[in-house]
């Protein structure tokens, strides 16, 4: 099953996390936005955006991820910008760290880059039950949003998920000047 099938067949589930959008059309002005501040040269030639999660409060597009067939990209002021091959992402692991005692929700990959969602706070029994018929539950720490998430990006990209708690990683910026 392709990418495109693949997230498209989930997107009932993943829509119930507000911040996630399916398929957005690629000439909308919040994926304009987010392609001119997530990806490198400001172009995904063509390539088809097929999930954007919009870490801004107006929904503007400007911090966020996105997930082409072969690329994610992201960009967040506390965790920087920068864009992988799918096929690259081998681990991925989902974290809440901390910045100035506030909780900063996200998904380690390759046990280097922080993927930085702080919207991803939703909490519902839907996605509680999804979680547990994975054999997973929830803890204290983390919202089912954020492992709902990893569990269905393990699934379709075929990767390690990592449920360990990293070591602290000290204060952001949670990136490489």
């Amino acid at each position: 099953m392709s990418l495109h099938d693949s997230i498209n067949d989930s997107r009932h589930k993943l829509e119930l996390i507000k911040d996630i959008l399916i398929l957005p059309p690629t000439n909308s002005k919040k994926v304009k936005k987010a392609i001119k501040k997530y990806v490198p040269n400001r172009n995904i030639g063509d390539e088809t955006v097929l999930l954007l999660i919009d870490n801004t409060i107006l929904r503007s597009g400007k911090q966020g991820m996105i997930i082409t067939s072969k690329m994610l990209h992201s960009f967040s002021n506390i965790s920087g910008k920068f864009s992988i091959p799918l096929k690259d992402i081998d681990s991925l692991s989902p974290q809440v760290r901390r910045a100035l005692g506030n909780p900063q929700y996200g998904i380690v990959l390759n046990s280097k880059n922080f993927l930085s969602l702080p919207g991803l706070t939703e909490d519902n029994h839907i996605l509680r039950e999804l979680i547990e018929c994975e054999g997973m539950l929830v803890g204290e720490e983390l919202s089912p949003a954020i492992i709902y998430l990893s569990i269905f990006l393990n699934r379709l990209l075929e990767c390690e998920i990592i449920m360990e708690k990293e070591d602290d990683p000290g204060p952001p910026p949670w990136y490489d000047n």
